[in-house]
């Protein structure tokens, strides 16, 4: 069974890169006969050095900025890559776009082409964000009318889309997805990876205790919460440090994050690593406190569709604190994995003396974190993905190895 998957990256740096390595690794352990054919987005991040190598990895996609293209060049770029998937697709089951909108409208068109179903995932702001543009809504809607099924990685963001897709009396709106065909498999976690020691040589943080902060170096991740109510909390702990990894842009956003750091004069208990490797990563999780991840509503809409990190924090014994209203809700388990706060600095701020004045509910939240990280596999999340190929093929999938 050949199956075109278009997809952002196969990076460890990045959420829908780990997403799309992980999930096509648990459908072929249930479901050997799937052939994947990878296309990615040009510009991509590193590819992993763990991608096996008879998968089919070619670069033919957009890059990430085609949402923003004028309309001469986006036409151009869209109709360009429509015939480079087409190509790829004939002798396909099917089609997987993983990467959002509006390379996923390529994927559904050059299905189309081809004769065979589109399936999109939906992993958070750049599915709703297409709906809420001027220039975007239209098309995007139509082209989620056109999927097969949709899966959204979390409640949260498949709320967000049935509001947006949903007619006041209660309809999918004319040229819509039917709420019906857009099923929530919330994203899942290798937790055996976050167990081992890294054996790693000496690090900065080895020697301090502190907290984490992972995501891209922008608004809605919220770094500007974590880091405020950081460094209110910071004087009653002074050993404390706090650790940020993500990509670094030196744009206004990160200017303001390191000038609210030297105002505070805590240039030396802030570090800001940018990317680093998957056992530095891995290393830090282990090693931290508490995972301290906050994101918001930004003003361009943006917002956190699930959250990975969570449940690498919980697969790495260390207790989390997120955001309500967003994918974090799907990724924590309030009380027991950790703690979702609004998106208020004062918020957060409560949460981290919470924490770090209970050392014993810190373990717990560990010691919980990781046997409920353990249990949400990717061989979950490939079953009811192949499940939905499944519904959309008319055939069982799977049933060879009884899985």
């Amino acid at each position: 069974m050949k199956v075109l998957f278009l997809t952002d990256s196969l990076s460890d740096l990045d959420g829908v890169g780990r997403y799309t390595m992980r999930l096509i690794a648990a459908m072929q352990e249930i479901e050997p006969s799937l052939e994947p054919v990878i296309l990615l987005a040009r510009k991509h991040r590193p590819t992993s050095k763990s991608i096996p190598k008879d998968w089919h990895v070619e670069v033919a996609l957009p890059p990430d900025y085609f949402f923003y293209m004028s309309r001469m060049r986006f036409l151009v770029s869209r109709l360009q890559s429509v015939w480079r998937v087409w190509r790829h697709a004939k002798g396909a089951t099917l089609i997987h776009a993983i990467k959002d909108y509006p390379h996923n409208l390529v994927g559904a068109q050059a299905a189309k082409l081809a004769g065979i179903p589109c399936v999109a995932t939906a992993h958070g702001t750049y599915s709703v964000q297409p709906l809420l543009d001027s220039r975007h809504e239209a098309r995007a809607r139509k082209t989620y009318g056109a999927f097969a099924a949709m899966i959204s990685v979390s409640n949260y963001t498949r709320r967000r889309l049935v509001g947006l897709l949903a007619a006041k009396d209660g309809g999918p709106q004319r040229g819509g997805l039917d709420p019906k065909r857009i099923h929530v498999v919330p994203n899942c976690v290798d937790a055996s990876h976050y167990v081992a020691d890294r054996g790693l040589g000496h690090r900065p943080w080895h020697d301090v205790p502190y907290t984490l902060g992972i995501g891209e170096v922008k608004e809605r991740k919220g770094h500007h919460l974590s880091l405020a109510a950081f460094l209110r909390v910071a004087p009653k702990y002074p050993d404390l440090h706090h650790f940020l990894v993500g990509r670094l842009s030196a744009d206004v956003y990160e200017q303001d994050l390191r000038r609210m750091v030297a105002d505070a004069g805590m240039q030396q208990r802030v570090h800001f690593l940018g990317n680093i490797e998957e056992d530095e990563k891995v290393d830090l999780l282990q090693r931290s406190e508490i995972f301290l991840h906050t994101p918001v509503t930004a003003d361009d809409g943006g917002f956190e569709g699930f959250g990975i990190v969570y449940l690498e924090a919980s697969a790495a014994g260390t207790a989390c604190i997120g955001s309500q209203d967003c994918g974090a809700e799907d990724a924590i388990v309030d009380g027991k994995t950790g703690l979702l706060v609004e998106q208020t600095v004062d918020a957060v701020e409560a949460g981290l003396n919470r924490l770090m004045g209970d050392d014993a509910l810190r373990s717990q939240m560990g010691s919980f974190g990781r046997t409920y990280a353990g249990e949400v596999t990717w061989a979950m999340n490939a079953r009811s993905v192949l499940d939905i190929y499944g519904d959309i093929l008319g055939k069982s999938l799977g049933s060879q190895t009884g899985k």
